[in-house]
């Protein structure tokens, strides 16, 4: 196996030969501010500069995915699929891996260390769904005082009294979110549209849907809903669930997280985990 680097940074190097997709992921770390907190953050960079949001992938079905990760951090990381695969990525250290992964599928890939997926290092990898438009909600969210606990490796798990103020969609919150044009979703009424959700924090969450129902198409722990078609559905923590959204009708419409204070940023309504469908006739 040839040596990745999930350095806390992870550069972004970016070639397709045939159906080889190489890059390169760094492990990068730092405080950001998202709403009005200060945050410790840890993510999958597409680049050795630090950039608050983790590289998302999108692979054509035939793809065979080759990266080399770069680790930054002072700290071991590792590289996890869970079922797929767990390469430790060394501290300031590389590694490298080689993913063939299932067809039209969404996985979430992270480090499993405390002070990597309880810092927000965990993206999203797409397999297919070539012909469709496609968006994506990484839903995290975090406690101010307890990142910088994580980080300074004083706590090592969620603690009982875990109180989060901090309620993103990759690692952003509503206003910011209706600017993301990755999450963002955009389209005309009956366009086949994928959504990729995954639920990379540290309690359960549960989207509403206004205006559409959605087809679940994918589900990674809650299989008895594989198939249904809901205007609500529940991810448990670290659930990947893919849907599919076909509007009949066209305007603007709020998704959002149904627990009231997952809807705030620093205590102030709206904020948080919203996001707008925009569809056109």
């Amino acid at each position: 196996m040839r040596k990745l680097i999930l350095a806390l940074s992870i550069i972004s190097c970016f070639s397709v030969f045939g159906n080889n997709v190489y890059d390169t992921l760094y492990i990068n770390k730092d405080t950001v501010t998202i709403g009005a907190q200060n945050i410790q953050l840890c993510v999958f960079n597409d680049s050795s500069d630090f950039k608050p949001f983790n590289h998302l992938f999108e692979l054509n079905n035939a793809d065979t995915l080759h990266l080399h990760i770069v680790n930054n951090d002072s700290l071991d990381h590792s590289f996890t699929i869970d079922g797929i695969i767990d390469e430790a990525v060394p501290q300031l250290g590389v590694a490298d891996v080689s993913l063939e992964l299932g067809t039209n599928m969404a996985y979430r890939y992270y480090s499993k260390e405390s002070y990597g997926h309880l810092l927000g290092a965990s993206g999203i990898i797409m397999k297919g769904y070539e012909m469709y438009s496609k968006f994506y909600w990484n839903m995290f969210e975090q406690s101010s005082s307890l990142s910088y606990d994580l980080a300074a490796l004083t706590e090592t798990q969620v603690p009982v009294t875990y109180l989060p103020d901090v309620f993103t969609i990759n690692q952003k919150v509503y206003p910011q979110t209706n600017l993301d044009t990755l999450g963002k979703v955009v389209g005309n009424v009956g366009d086949t549209i994928i959504i990729a959700t995954v639920n990379a924090g540290k309690m359960e969450h549960t989207l509403h849907f206004h205006g559409y129902h959605v087809e679940i198409m994918q589900v990674s722990q809650n299989s008895k809903m594989l198939g249904w078609s809901k205007d609500t559905y529940p991810l448990e923590v670290n659930e990947v669930i893919v849907v599919q959204l076909i509007p009949h009708q066209s305007g603007d419409y709020p998704v959002h997280e149904h627990n009231l204070l997952n809807v705030t940023s620093s205590g102030v309504y709206p904020g948080g985990m919203i996001e707008i469908l925009s569809i056109d006739p």
